[in-house]
């Protein structure tokens, strides 16, 4: 179609002509990005959901930039602010804050992060509030555009019935990407308070959902069973699955992973769920086996989340096992990359996952993995990984201490990783969003 469609009469004319030529319309996708921007308000750097999100918005905005447009839904349909690309990347970016402070004291890092929080936060606030891009909406939407939330949608309030109202009123069809169904199929890994809203919000989706997105086939049959098993409308269910890598930014390894030129990385929210628990008694057994000189560090990076009082405390029992284990958390894109680049190889016993994107940065950096054989991981790692039962200490120990002790298996591992693994980009996934939403929700005219 050429130039963006503009806020005109012609946009129609448009796609009419289109549609007796035969062509499919292009819809706009509208992408709704409330939850997005409402995660840095307590946070800088973006993980799990927030960093796939971060990864695919500028794909989409490069590769189909004439459809693409962002919205911020407020409680109701009327509360609507438009966003640009650029105003959705400075609200949320928060690797220049690192950059620029992350070698500070802690005390006086704390305050400015403090202060750097606040103020973002009213400026996203004040986003939300812009008068005019209501109207502005009205004009520009047509019936059969795409709105689109690949994010966190069940910390929006009302959002189900937000999204109906703009179906009713405008004619737009809905897209979901569900990361995963873990509050409903594993609900033991997950806070219970939380529980209770994510079903009533997933019931409230597929009333109103057009199209369901997954990141993996595990996380497909897992909505298509709970939506047959409840008697709910089966919508198109379609796999995307997600890209790896991030873009590098300036920054040395913290000072705590300074010394482990040569650790075993674990990247993961450090979570009851994530199984990091399974890892301290595996370093525990290596150590007694081969003496601590002989062991490397083992390295947590990602945040503190929930449920690890158990874990907290024997670490500090054990003074992190003498200083073999470390935690590092709040890191740029570049200092994560360093980490995966300077590790032995990696680990990922996670209980349960959506998707598994730490283990596909993992072989991206051409680093052998270690991981759990539940839900999508093997999606993810393929025949590049070794895999045991998340809650097999024995079979985690055997392939750890393999992989630390057997120099010729690790560097098999790694060799058939450099000369067969194809990584997945984050160009493909947001390709293969967009081919899912003009192959299942835009009907060929004619």
């Amino acid at each position: 179609m050429g130039q963006r469609d503009r806020v005109s009469g012609e946009d129609g004319r448009r796609r009419a002509a289109a549609g007796a030529g035969g062509e499919a319309a292009r819809p706009r996708i509208w992408i709704e990005v409330d939850d997005f921007l409402r995660y840095f308000d307590g946070s800088l750097t973006p993980t799990g959901i927030g960093r796939v999100q971060a990864e695919i918005f500028p794909q989409l905005v490069a590769r189909h930039a004439d459809r693409i447009s962002f919205i911020r839904l407020g409680a109701d349909s009327r509360t609507v602010s438009l966003l640009g690309w650029r105003d959705v990347r400075r609200l949320a970016d928060g690797n220049d804050f690192l950059s620029r402070h992350g070698g500070r004291s802690r005390t006086l890092a704390a305050r400015r992060l403090l202060r750097y929080l606040s103020r973002r936060a009213a400026v996203r606030l004040r986003e939300l509030r812009r008068p005019g891009d209501l109207r502005r909406f009205e004009e520009t939407v047509r019936p059969g555009d795409v709105l689109l939330n690949i994010g966190a949608a069940w910390t929006h309030h009302g959002f189900g019935e937000t999204v109906g109202e703009l179906r009713r009123r405008h004619g737009m069809r809905f897209a979901l990407l569900v990361h995963d169904l873990l509050p409903i199929t594993h609900p033991q890994f997950v806070a219970p308070r939380h529980i209770p809203g994510f079903v009533r919000w997933l019931g409230e989706m597929a009333d109103v959902l057009d199209l369901a997105l997954t990141p993996s086939r595990a996380s497909a049959q897992a909505l298509r069973d709970w939506l047959d098993e409840g008697g709910r409308p089966l919508p198109p269910i379609c796999p995307v699955p997600f890209g790896a890598g991030f873009p590098s930014s300036t920054g040395g390894l913290p000072a705590a992973a300074e010394a482990g030129r040569r650790h075993v990385l674990y990247v993961s929210t450090i979570e009851v769920r994530k199984n990091h628990m399974l890892l301290l008694r595996v370093w525990e057994r290596l150590i007694a086996a081969h003496g601590a000189d002989a062991v490397p560090p083992l390295v947590f990076a990602g945040k503190y989340g929930w449920e690890i009082d158990e874990l907290k405390a024997e670490l500090a029992r054990t003074g992190f096992l003498g200083g073999k284990i470390t935690a590092v958390q709040n890191l740029t894109d570049g200092q994560l990359a360093e980490l995966y680049r300077q590790s032995h190889f990696t680990v990922f016993p996670s209980f349960c996952e959506g998707w598994g994107l730490p283990v596909a940065e993992s072989l991206l950096y051409g680093r052998y993995c270690i991981a759990s054989d539940a839900t999508s991981i093997p999606e993810v790692g393929g025949r590049f990984l070794d895999y045991h039962d998340p809650a097999d200490l024995d079979a985690a120990h055997r392939l750890i201490e393999r992989a630390l002790f057997d120099p010729g298996y690790l560097a098999e591992r790694e060799r058939l990783i450099a000369a067969e693994y194809r990584p997945p980009s984050w160009a493909g996934t947001a390709d293969a969003i967009v081919a899912a939403l003009d192959r299942q929700l835009v009907a060929p005219a004619g």
